[in-house]
């Protein structure tokens, strides 16, 4: 997997004015592309992943978006099931090389999408996307656990099944079929619970409806054959209307380079 800037870091005298991305557009415009307002900090991210969606989604939000450098990464189609060359800064944010991946300006290093929307909720963002403490926060993060560890990790294993190819075969994709099944019973279970939850969300964004919205969008783009919106129409309809968030508009998912 090669981790690949696209934009250097601009120094505090070269800056434009206004702020431009590296696409061109201000700031209350950028194209997804890395923001060059001398960032301190280093977020390693693919276009396709939900879950470096959910950290980009989480930064808008929080209005913390040029504050950090989006550092774009490229993944071959083999990354479920083989080890691939790394850059050296991607490995020295992340030695597990896996995206999203944090290096922040004193040098702390995390990984995991969750544990980072947690660092900018907690230190960055005064709490505005989750409690500090008390019933609610749990509630909240039981429903990133939910969207993350269930639909998120299902579609990501699905996905990578479906690329395999076994050795010995001549056929260029040859998956497991009934583990395949087994990740689309999982993602129905889950979306099953959130449909039956989701008119208990909060009015204002939180951590947990974002996860929620990254893994139906990911639905959507990964797995349009999927029907899951007819067993969950709540879900459904409350995702519509959260779609339509600047924060989930300028992060749409689009195919990671190889």
């Amino acid at each position: 997997m090669r981790a690949t800037p696209t934009a250097k870091r601009s120094s505090p005298s070269s800056m434009p004015s206004p702020t431009l991305c590296s696409g061109g557009k201000s700031l209350k415009q950028h194209c997804g592309c890395t923001l060059a307002t001398n960032p301190m900090n280093k977020l390693f991210i693919t276009p396709a992943s939900h879950f470096t969606r959910k950290c980009r989604v989480t930064l808008i939000e929080l209005g913390l978006e040029d504050r950090f450098e989006l550092i774009p990464t490229s993944w071959p189609h083999n990354w479920g099931t083989e080890t691939t060359p790394y850059r050296e800064d991607f490995l020295d944010a992340s030695p597990i090389a896996r995206i999203p991946a944090l290096l922040t300006d004193d040098g702390l290093r995390l990984a995991d999408s969750s544990t980072i929307c947690e660092y900018l909720n907690d230190e960055l963002g005064n709490f505005r996307l989750c409690p500090q403490s008390g019933r609610e926060r749990w509630e909240i993060l039981s429903v990133v656990s939910i969207a993350t560890h269930g639909l998120m990790e299902a579609q990501v294993l699905r996905r990578a099944e479906m690329l395999r190819k076994r050795e010995g075969s001549p056929s260029p994709q040859e998956f497991s079929g009934s583990f395949v099944r087994k990740m689309m019973d999982r993602q129905d279970r889950c979306y099953e619970y959130l449909d039956k939850i989701c008119g208990d969300f909060r009015d204002e964004p939180d951590l947990g409806q974002i996860a929620v919205a990254c893994a139906c969008a990911t639905s959507d783009f990964r797995f349009p054959e999927d029907d899951w919106r007819n067993p969950a129409p709540r879900l459904a309809k409350w995702y519509d209307s959260f779609a339509q968030r600047p924060s989930m508009q300028i992060t749409m998912q689009g195919e990671t380079p190889r």
